[in-house]
């Protein structure tokens, strides 16, 4: 476990990624995390702010546990960025082309065409980021992501590469076309460039671009690409039944790209992945070992305890803490493996072993879980499909707390008041009616409620060295009987209780 992340992305090294391949689960992480992830943000310099922090908290936690889980390095985060930025940059081009054209025109994106560049006996490929077929010829567009510096963008900084680029794109047009049978026309294919502004800009000035005439070219921003496009250039003329020829042959003519480059990476954040690295974050902040860290959704602090005595609690919550982030419904631990991380001192295995039955049998009546069985040495835990959420996909409704702080509560009342206060600690107050608490402690029908206050007042003695000026008032009703009560304590961020600080304060006090 204290490796972090294991196979969050995989590199050209390992299988053949896809510029495609890189944007579509890049996306999928950032939507993941932010709804409201649009083409704009995906423009900007920012646009893969969660996977970097992925790839920080990685690297953090190789500091930490002297491991070597995988990072990215910086050449693969920034190639990501670019291919995100571009591949909203030509977005935002197709949807304003498919604005300014009419049904009777022909529109492609991301048209990769074969076309040999030279070198005998290997054809390539040649990738056109935006293809028009109007009335006034075939326009391939080729759109540039780029940043601006004092509202300007220099032509200068694409050259030279760029005219061989643009050269290429009608080339590739043109031998799909007369490879078909297509009579070409002079003019009939040109080129726009498109310079999209990182910071999302429409309109700005362009500098140094007057050569490109000479190619059959120009160059435009976004907010003059439409029209660019209305009035066109270097005109011919084409007949509806020409369009729909050009249209016919161009996508018959599309291949996939068989390029890969260097720094691609697809990544592989499944749910579960995606839980632990809430365990790893906070192991970063606070310090504490991923198998300390018990987390699980709120609802499970309202199951009562009753029946289980101090280390059966301990062995529970450990399961509990096991079952996040698992994404199965199953999972089998061994009673010795169980020991050693409860810290079970006793070396009475009979005992051990009934106790460990006893739990089974428990957990079995519980709804929570299909089957529980205590064979073979393993402990088999079968998790009831419907609730599989509360044991995984991380949200604010989780709650998170150090095991090593719970186990060394020796109270059985104050191991449930623990969980519920970690859970509220953002509140500073947990107020519950006395029979609900009763119910959610454990404590048996026969026991008078002046019996509840003392064991009431000894976990108090027991948390007090985690929460602040912990206290609390009795509700009572008509002849004086207790009805409610309600607990107050210091407000804290609850993941504070994740640190182990307090484990000497604890001993000192109790």
């Amino acid at each position: 476990m204290k490796s972090g992340l294991q196979n969050w992305f995989v590199t050209t090294d390992q299988e053949r990624i896809s510029n495609d391949d890189v944007v579509t689960s890049a996306l999928a992480i950032e939507r993941h995390f932010n709804a409201g992830y649009n083409l704009q943000i995906q423009l900007s310099p920012r646009n893969i702010s969660k996977i970097r922090q992925v790839n920080e908290v990685q690297a953090n936690c190789n500091k930490l546990y002297g491991t070597a889980g995988p990072i990215l390095s910086e050449a693969q985060l920034a190639n990501t960025e670019n291919l995100l930025a571009g591949d909203a940059g030509e977005r935002l081009v197709d949807q304003l082309v498919r604005k300014v054209v009419n049904s009777s025109n022909a529109v492609f994106r991301d048209v990769v065409l074969p076309y040999e560049y030279g070198q005998q006996h290997s054809f390539f490929d040649n990738q056109i980021d935006n293809l028009i077929v109007t009335s006034t010829g075939v326009y391939c567009i080729e759109v540039k992501t780029r940043s601006l510096f004092r509202g300007t963008f220099d032509f200068k900084n694409l050259a030279p590469n760029i005219y061989d680029q643009i050269t290429y794109h009608k080339k590739a047009v043109i031998t799909a076309l007369e490879g078909a049978g297509f009579s070409v026309q002079p003019n009939l294919v040109k080129n726009i460039i498109v310079i999209v502004a990182r910071s999302g800009e429409q309109e700005f000035r362009i500098n140094n671009q007057a050569d490109l005439s000479g190619y059959g070219a120009c160059v435009t921003d976004l907010g003059h690409l439409s029209m660019q496009i209305s009035k066109g250039f270097d005109q011919c003329s084409l007949s509806t039944w020409q369009i729909s020829r050009i249209e016919e042959i161009i996508s018959g003519s599309r291949i996939v790209s068989r390029r890969t480059y260097p720094n691609n990476v697809r990544f592989c954040l499944t749910q579960p992945k995606l839980d632990k690295l809430i365990q790893l974050e906070q192991a970063v902040q606070w310090h504490v070992p991923l198998e300390q860290n018990v987390t699980y959704n709120s609802a499970l602090n309202e199951l009562s305890m009753r029946g289980l005595s101090g280390s059966q609690q301990n062995f529970f919550w450990l399961i509990v803490g096991r079952l996040f982030a698992q994404g199965q419904a199953q999972i089998s631990v061994s009673v010795k493996d169980l020991k050693k991380a409860a810290n079970y001192r006793s070396r009475n295995s009979v005992f051990l072993a009934k106790s460990l039955h006893e739990l089974a049998e428990l957990m079995t009546r519980m709804p929570l879980f299909q089957q529980v069985d205590c064979n073979s040495g393993k402990l088999t835990v079968t998790i009831c499909n419907q609730f599989l959420p509360q044991f995984n996909q991380y949200s604010s409704a989780f709650t998170s707390w150090n095991y090593r702080l719970f186990s060394q509560i020796k109270h059985s009342y104050a191991k449930t008041l623990f969980r519920k206060f970690v859970q509220l600690a953002g509140e500073g107050t947990y107020q519950v009616s006395l029979k609900d608490l009763r119910q959610l402690l454990g404590v048996a029908e026969s026991y008078r409620n002046h019996f509840v206050v003392k064991q009431i007042n000894l976990a108090i003695l027991h948390l007090a060295p985690f929460f602040g000026h912990l206290t609390y008032e009795l509700e009572r009703g008509r002849s004086n009987e207790i009805v409610g009560i309600t607990f107050f304590f210091d407000k804290a961020n609850p993941e504070e209780l994740l640190a182990f600080e307090g484990k000497k304060t604890y001993l000192h006090n109790i």
